[in-house]
């Protein structure tokens, strides 16, 4: 196809065409880069429908399930996971309604519709391909034994009336299914064709229908369909080579060259000399490529006319593009709405560039394509009026066509054998079956239609969670009144992150005496834009949903210039063998020097790292700080009085980016501190020692090193957050402003900034360097503590983390987690987040003491001190959505690890610092890998909707989700499911899609 000429568009149709776009990426979520790996769900932008809704769209749009198999639900329904009483009650919320279908009479019972249903819920009753049905019939068994699922009882009563209604014999149960096949056949008619002609016809598509463009299709889609495929292979192969070029991040030893000028420029200056091109096909390529609009709004336009795409269609064709590489395209999304990122600032794309390119490939190839094929253009008209022409091949080749198969044959596969199956269950006799008029026969068929496989999981999702909600409402149930409130000055008191890793944390350190622990968002309610010492990037140290205002800056404490100057000196010195090392291994004749000469020092780091996991870490750390200086440092938090000579902890403007605010003011600073106490309750009876635990990991070789750490914090560690919380709350002038609005803090109370390492279960503290002497005694008791608790925290763990010895003690299992985090070898140095299932909002009260297995958030927050819900609405429109993101992002990752995750970790390898490929080229692997939320084939992450367990009134929770349209979204679509704790009279209410209430009843038999 010879690329047409188009006239330069206006400004105001390319902004059309550049909202065509945005319209059309919507379903396709923002992707962070893995540096900041950002748990989110990758249907966010379906989160408008319902769960069911948006799931189906899903798996059309992007390929991926939305539910578990089936046969997994089934499982678990026999293994006890799913209860009776669960699955009852997920049926009549989820399941179909009769409206007014009159049930059937069969011999002396009457069959409801609700009973198919639920045994077809229970067992399945699928049609059987036809190449099968010999082989059932014979070798398979099928009127030999019944199903194994078939329960024992159906099984005993079958066996019992047949012989008490038949002439007993050697071999019942077969005798039994066989003439039970024969009633099925008889009682379908299926001796006589014209009976079922009509369902024949249905059956088969209608091939006089016109043929057009399927609806969510390409035209390389459509063409590999009536063909061997190939096309959208050959189109993503050539974009996933450009993208992941420009996109690299100085992983690459060369750099791709003009990126500067963006994605679209810079290919079009590169192409032409693209050789590979030549193998493609494509005739004239380099001059086609320089005859390419100057702007990628022109470019997409003008492919869309040539490939004569109905301009009503533009949106959803665009969107199919997107689909055909989610990975890829949802981080060029999220670049394009991030041009303050380094690398965007650098050499930016968007989606407009990204679909001007593919689109180009799309009108080359497929002209190609259907030139070769059947001597057309590959345009919509020209493939329509082909196929219109010949539509009972077309019907052949899309799968349509089973002609072939005799139609009698097709009618026992399709029809005889679900209702054989159906009549095992309803323990039906032959007789019964033979006596069924075809009528009735047709209804029972026409059920299992009107409930087909693809809509069970809504209902099996249902009763899964089901079961998890009972036993966990009558664990909380069962522990009120069990834990006394304290009135006496705690040891110390703990905020740690509401992520479910500190939940047991908690739990094993308030078991190590007076201890008082709160959870609070990792960020601490202070959302910064941080710049570490000797960094030349700030990171953004809050939720993503929220945007940092104020620059903070870690610099070196006073009197460490001579520290300083030797840190400086050498740095240099590294950088320098660094980057000598970095381009030596690069060049080609340099990297066999590297080899000869440095090759036997890295068969010892490689035999070290392998063997000796602990030591030679211990090793290499203590050479390192041999060799490199330790700078002290602290964050300068403060906005300059003067800003041409900043003083000691004011923050200087130079390097602050424009928007930011250099530091905090002295109110701002008190409101902070204000709001982050009061939402957590922590406004009396204050301990001498007020800890601030953020939290990172520590791991080895592990590209989702970002996934382990503060999702509250962007996907980095929370310790920057808990020094600048600490040094405001220790602050004199803060403290005086919070006496006057009645928050009163103790002069010997002292703010400790601390990180919880979650791999190796260690809490250390920083800015001690300020830390009182009339403190130490008081921070070796807590340190004692923590490492007591640090102990029991790892046994737990232990007892979950495949490989981890199963036999040992609390020591033995501390250091086994410390081996972990060094060990390069091990797909999962901790589980992470996976397991989480609730977001427990409330006092500490409720779970202080229990065992919630790591699987909640806890969010404390205390509902007599808020009675209208005002701090409670900052807890549901951040760290609840922060924690749906979570839920759902792991929910996905773990119905379907190779769509929706990113399959196993042995096959990926890091592309440009940026993210990983599947081998040595694929789309941009999303979710998490099949490690994080699998043990082998177990699922050790249980795929639920994260549930929040609310401790308020319903009518105050009702106010706040009537605020929020996001919560209304969330909520009304069933994203997320929701309890209230009554607090007035300790009851649980659960909150329905359609804005009501109703009361959950929690057996009594569970409450002790």
């Amino acid at each position: 196809m010879s690329s047409i000429s188009v006239q330069s568009l206006s400004q105001e149709i390319r902004d059309q065409v550049r909202q065509i776009v945005l319209n059309a990426c919507e379903p396709i979520a923002p992707f962070w880069p893995m540096r900041t790996m950002v748990a989110q769900n990758p249907l966010h932008g379906l989160e408008y429908l319902s769960f069911d809704e948006a799931v189906r769209k899903g798996k059309d749009l992007l390929g991926g399930n939305g539910y578990l198999a089936n046969d997994e639900y089934r499982q678990f329904y026999r293994n006890g996971r799913i209860t009776q009483k669960s699955f009852e009650h997920a049926f009549s919320r989820a399941g179909p309604g009769a409206d007014g279908r009159v049930p059937v009479e069969i011999g002396s019972r009457t069959v409801a519709p609700e009973e198919v249903w639920q045994l077809h819920l229970l067992y399945g009753f699928e049609a059987l391909p036809p190449p099968l049905l010999e082989w059932e019939l014979s070798g398979g068994g099928a009127t030999k034994e019944f199903r194994r699922d078939l329960p024992e009882e159906s099984r005993k009563r079958i066996i019992e009336r047949y012989l008490t209604e038949c002439a007993p014999g050697e071999h019942p149960e077969e005798t039994y299914l066989t003439n039970l096949w024969e009633s099925v056949l008889a009682a379908l008619e299926l001796s006589e064709s014209a009976a079922f002609s009509q369902q024949s016809e249905d059956s088969h598509p209608q091939t006089s229908a016109s043929i057009s463009l399927p609806p969510q299709r390409t035209l390389s889609d459509w063409v590999d369909s009536l063909t061997e495929g190939g096309g959208v292979e050959q189109i993503n192969n050539q974009l996933i080579k450009w993208v992941s070029a420009f996109l690299d991040e100085g992983l690459a030893g060369w750099d791709m060259p003009g990126r500067e000028e963006g994605f679209y420029q810079a290919w079009r200056n590169l192409a032409p000399q693209d050789f590979s091109a030549r193998l493609l096909g494509i005739p004239d390529f380099a001059q086609k490529v320089h005859g390419l609009p100057a702007t990628p709004e022109d470019a997409i336009l003008s492919s869309l006319h040539q490939l004569e795409i109905p301009q009503e269609q533009w949106n959803g064709y665009l969107s199919r593009q997107l689909s055909s590489l989610p990975g890829w395209t949802r981080y060029i999304r999220w670049l394009g709405e991030h041009p303050a990122y380094h690398a965007q600032r650098k050499h930016p794309i968007d989606i407009t560039q990204y679909l001007a390119v593919r689109l180009f490939y799309e009108v080359e190839l497929i002209g190609i394509r259907c030139r070769r094929e059947w001597g057309i253009d590959g345009t919509v008209s020209a493939l329509t009026a082909y196929w219109n022409d010949r539509s009972e091949e077309y019907h052949q080749r899309i799968g349509h066509g089973e002609h072939s198969e005799d139609p009698a044959k097709l009618m026992q596969c399709r029809h005889a054998w679900r209702l054989f199956h159906l009549a095992q269950f309803l323990e039906l006799s032959p007789g019964e079956v033979r006596a069924l008029p075809l009528t009735d026969a047709r209804i029972l068929l026409q059920w299992l239609d009107h409930f087909p496989a693809d809509q069970h999981g809504k209902v099996w999702i249902e009763a899964y969670e089901d079961s998890f909600r009972e036993k966990l409402l009558s664990k909380i149930a069962a522990h009120r009144g069990t834990v006394p409130e304290s009135k006496t000055r705690p040891h110390a008191q703990l905020a740690f992150c509401i992520d479910v890793r500190s939940e047991s944390f908690r739990r094993h350190i308030e078991a190590q005496g007076p201890y008082e622990t709160f959870g609070f968002a990792g960020f601490f309610g202070i959302p910064i834009s941080h710049l570490a010492f000797d960094c030349d990037q700030r990171s953004s140290l809050c939720p993503v949903l929220l945007t940092p205002n104020h620059g903070v800056v870690e610099t070196p404490r006073p009197g460490e210039d001579e520290a300083l100057e030797k840190y400086s000196s050498e740095s240099r010195w590294g950088l320098l063998g660094r980057h000598l090392f970095h381009d030596l291994k690069h060049h080609p004749v340099g990297s066999m020097m590297v080899i000869d000469a440095l090759g036997f020092f890295f068969s010892l780091g490689l035999v070290g790292k392998t063997l000796f996991q602990k030591r030679f870490r211990a090793m290499t750390a203590a050479i390192q700080n041999g060799l490199t200086r330790r700078v002290p440092t602290r964050i300068s938090i403060s906005t300059p009085l003067d800003p041409q000579s900043p003083r000691i902890g004011e923050v200087s403007a130079e390097g602050v980016a424009d928007g930011l605010a250099a530091g905090f003011s002295l109110s701002e600073r008190a409101t902070f501190i204000e709001n982050g106490l009061r939402a957590m309750g922590l406004t009396k009876n204050f301990a001498r020692l007020v800890c601030l635990c953020g939290h990172g990991s520590e791991t080895d070789n592990n590209a989702y090193y970002g996934a382990l750490d503060c999702g509250a914090c962007g996907g980095r560690p929370g310790d920057a957050n808990a020094r600048v919380f600490a040094a405001m709350a220790n602050e004199p002038e803060v403290r005086r402003i919070l006496r006057e609005k009645g928050l009163p803090i103790p002069d010997d109370t002292w703010f400790l900034p601390g990180k919880h390492n979650t791999t190796t279960d260690r809490v250390g503290f920083y800015d001690l360097e300020d830390f009182p002497d009339s403190h130490q005694e008081d921070l070796q008791a807590l340190k004692k503590d923590l490492e007591a608790a640090g102990a029991k925290q790892a046994l737990e763990r232990c007892h979950r983390i495949p490989g981890a010895p199963a036999e040992i003690s609390a020591e033995q299992a501390f250091a086994h987690v410390e081996e972990r985090s060094c060990d390069w070898a091990n797909p999962r140095p901790e589980w992470g987040l996976a397991g989480n299932a609730a977001f427990i909002i409330g006092r500490r009260t409720l779970t202080k003491g229990l065992d919630l297995g790591g699987r909640a958030f806890l969010h404390s927050y205390d509902p007599i001190a808020d009675p209208q819900g005002a701090i409670l609405e900052k807890i549901m429109t951040a760290p609840l959505i922060v924690g749906e993101w979570i839920n759902t992002g792991y929910y996905f990752s773990a119905v379907d690890p190779w769509k929706h995750g990113s399959g196993s970790k042995v096959l990926h390898n890091v592309v440009g610092g940026v993210g990983m490929m599947r081998g040595s080229q694929s789309d941009l692997q999303m979710g998490f890998p099949l490690q994080t939320v699998n043990n082998g084939d177990a699922h050790f992450h249980e795929p639920m909707r994260l549930l929040a367990i609310i401790e308020q009134t319903p009518d105050v929770i009702s106010a706040i989700i009537q605020k929020h349209e996001i919560l209304q979204q969330l909520f009304h679509n069933q994203w997320l499911n929701l309890v209230a704790l009554d607090l007035r009279k300790f009851e649980f209410h659960r909150y329905n899609p359609n804005a009501t209430w109703e009361a959950v009843h929690v057996p009594e038999s569970n409450i002790n």
